[in-house]
């Protein structure tokens, strides 16, 4: 059953941004940082804030651009005060990513990161060793050795790993925790459990899996290869409608919310955050009722993360869509808090 909330009564929405403020300067980075623009972003249990930045990301699986690594990401580290603390990781290694897309940092304090122009999934320990890989660098498929434009990944309670498989491919796929292939779950289509473009992927506190379903459609043909996107992913289905899948921790179909639409997907608690029309937050009871509603705090929110204070962190790519500057001159990290930006 798709649930459609009525909002009206959201006390929300008499403040746009429900008491948020940007806070100004965050983060400052260092005069020789250069990037393209943010695509993920995770805080660790100490609150420190990692950026992982898209360096050179334009035709990163373009053949020439493959055959001599000419895409380039990497992941910096800041404060709650904006202050720059390093890089982190095997950052400057040959094929750490061509293509950063999301990051995360589960309850373990295990990093994830995946690559999807890399065509990777790759499980660190916080020391930036390299503890499992999923997926075969820099070679795109469908099978249990290869992804075709990964998005999203998920340790669940059980272990078990899903990775939404979602930029060129439309399926999530199940790993066992040291790295065996379990299953493969979905295809193309708006039908329940299948997808378009499973973007961002969360596990909530009752161990279902939230999927957010784009419409496909062309997504970054221009740095793709003969062949890679199938044809049927070419054009938006009549009618399609990005959604919120809500499946079980085995994959299967629950419901889906179409009262949201959403690009990246985050819970913290009992609370689902979740983007809207790309720029808006919403958080969001378990039911899907909205609680809050914090509007125009990116270009497009490609991935979000909560703090301990509550502070919003956001990771935002294509500024020039929005007729702003790409790297550090433009809007790519954003942190919006309730308290002053140095307060405790």
């Amino acid at each position: 059953m798709c649930i459609d909330h009525d909002v009206e009564n959201n006390t929300a929405s008499l403040d746009p941004r429900d008491g948020y403020k940007l806070a100004p300067d965050w983060p400052r980075y260092p005069a020789d940082m250069q990037f393209e623009m943010g695509s993920g972003v995770a805080v660790d249990q100490q609150g420190v804030i990692y950026l992982f930045t898209r360096d050179i990301e334009h035709w990163a699986a373009h053949p020439l651009a493959m055959s001599q690594k000419m895409g380039k990401s990497s992941i910096s580290m800041f404060d709650r005060d904006g202050t720059y603390l390093g890089k982190w990781g095997p950052s400057d290694e040959p094929g750490f990513a061509l293509g950063a897309h999301t990051l995360y940092i589960e309850s373990d304090g295990m990093f994830w990161t995946t690559d999807r122009d890399g065509h990777t999934v790759k499980k660190y320990h916080p020391n930036g060793e390299l503890l499992l890989t999923l997926g075969t660098f820099g070679e795109w498929g469908c099978d249990e050795r290869h992804f075709n434009g990964p998005t999203a990944v998920v340790q669940q309670s059980n272990g078990n790993i899903v990775v939404a498989d979602g930029y060129w491919n439309s399926r999530l796929v199940w790993f066992a925790p040291d790295g065996t292939f379990i299953k493969s779950v979905g295809g193309w289509g708006r039908g329940p459990g299948q997808f378009n473009t499973p973007h961002a992927l969360a596990e909530d506190s009752q161990g279902r899996l939230l999927v957010a379903d784009l419409c496909g459609g062309n997504f970054h043909d221009y740095m793709t290869l003969p062949g890679q996107i199938a044809p049927q992913r070419t054009s938006v289905d009549e009618g399609c409608e990005h959604r919120i899948q809500i499946l079980s921790a085995d994959g299967d179909y629950i419901d889906e919310w179409t009262h949201i639409t959403p690009l990246s997907i985050a819970t913290y608690g009992e609370k689902i955050y979740a983007s809207d029309k790309m720029s808006n937050l919403v958080v969001l009871d378990e039911s899907g009722v909205e609680l809050r509603r914090v509007d125009d705090i990116a270009i497009y929110i490609h991935q979000l993360a909560v703090d301990a204070h509550g502070d919003l962190y956001t990771a935002s790519v294509y500024p020039e869509h929005a007729g702003e500057k790409r790297g550090p001159e433009g809007p790519s990290h954003h942190r919006w808090t309730r308290s002053d930006i140095r307060s405790e």
